[in-house]
């Protein structure tokens, strides 16, 4: 019971209702803004009036209106720029002679549709028969065979890979925020001189426990809060680009266990955080602080593979309890993964986590109670391994 009422204390602290309030109020203005940005974007924008010195049929670039001239009447439309035409566009002479009023952002999209176009036109103009102008302008087709049966065409696929960085992403950014909170509400409490005061009502396995629960539930939120953002972001980028609603090819036992991969993750990496930053004695002057950063070196190694999510070195690391909180739930989003290996690696995870809270907690314990000096690595070593010196 003293485990929770500290988890509900550590996670109330840190947890701002107006904060979130006005974070999920932004997201959703912000998803109703990109909704409905392609029918604002119309409204407010113009077509660009481009006139073309050319005999050949008019390019097509969305926002823009072409417009054929004659070459006689170049030099007089020039007076009407900026009030009639918006560039004059000369595609005599083997090269395009482009003049505007002034320079502007969007000439670059055009120049190169225009390069584009002109170089067909001037494809067009070689004496080639049928057959090599076909050659020139078909690209070879590619056919793919498979021997298994795929989970999902190349739109799924994409999908897929999107939520894995996604995920990876929002894994690492509750790593991080749980770094900060951990390592400020230890250390600070030791400066402060409430561990005594503390220690005389709760042991300091209860002491851990709640910090560690109510962090890492903070942590949790504040993925899912980020998570639903970044959906929300994909869905309305899908929109502008015209692409329509893309929905989530993943089923409720692939996001069942990637909860639970991440759930137990955050855990881990909390219980260490938690059992380290205790030995530190002094924040500002300790070189221990980089120590904390291991697990982050551990998620950068699971994203530098993340390419070849398939391949064999991502199966171990998804197997290794230090990695297989990462990388399992890649595999999961990647595609499908066999039931024995999802129980096999999650059992593995499970019971790393619980011996690592026993050995994190005889570290905190060793480490909250000792002021003006910090542990030598020999005391850190015995406490995790619990040899009695």
């Amino acid at each position: 019971m003293i485990r929770w009422t500290i988890a509900v204390f550590e996670f109330k602290r840190f947890l701002k209702w107006k904060q979130e309030l006005m974070s999920i109020g932004f997201m959703l203005l912000t998803f109703a803004v990109m909704s409905a940005w392609p029918h604002i974007k119309g409204f407010i924008d113009k077509d660009y009036r481009v006139a073309i010195v050319t005999a050949a049929q008019l390019p097509e670039v969305e926002g823009f209106v072409f417009s054929k001239l004659d070459a006689a009447a170049l030099e007089g439309a020039k007076a009407e720029l900026g009030e009639r035409w918006d560039l004059l566009v000369n595609s005599s002479g083997g090269s395009l002679a482009i003049t505007g009023t002034q320079s502007a952002s969007w000439h670059e999209k055009l120049t190169s549709q225009l390069q584009r176009w002109y170089q067909q036109q001037q494809i067009s103009a070689l004496p080639l028969t049928g057959e090599q102008r076909q050659v020139i302008d078909t690209l070879p087709e590619v056919n793919f065979s498979f021997t298994k049966e795929q989970t999902g065409d190349e739109q799924e696929r994409k999908v897929r890979k999107v939520v894995s960085m996604v995920f990876l992403g929002l894994l690492i950014m509750g790593y991080f925020a749980s770094f900060g909170l951990m390592f400020t509400a230890i250390t600070g409490e030791k400066q402060q001189r409430v561990t005594e005061q503390l220690l005389t009502l709760v042991s300091a396995r209860e002491w851990i426990d709640g910090k560690v629960i109510g962090i890492s539930l903070f942590s949790l939120k504040t993925i899912l809060t980020y998570g639903v953002m970044a959906l929300l972001l994909i869905q309305g980028a899908a929109m502008i680009s015209g692409k329509g609603g893309l929905s989530l090819p993943l089923g409720v036992l692939d996001m069942l266990g990637m909860l639970l991969f991440l759930g137990l993750g955050l855990l881990m990496l909390n219980t260490f955080l938690a059992g380290f930053a205790a030995t530190i004695d002094d924040p500002n002057h300790s070189g221990r602080s980089m120590v904390m950063l291991l697990p982050g070196v551990l998620m950068g190694l699971v994203f530098a593979v993340m390419d070849n999510i398939e391949g064999q070195l991502m199966q171990v690391l998804s197997w290794l309890p230090l990695t297989s909180f990462a990388a399992m739930p890649m595999r999961i989003a990647a595609g499908e993964v066999a039931w024995w290996e999802l129980l096999g690696s999650l059992g593995l995870l499970a019971a790393f986590v619980v011996w690592l809270a026993n050995a994190s907690a005889r570290v905190f314990e060793l480490g909250i109670r000792m002021y003006g000096k910090e542990p030598g690595w020999g005391d850190i070593a015995s406490a995790v391994f619990n040899r009695r010196g």
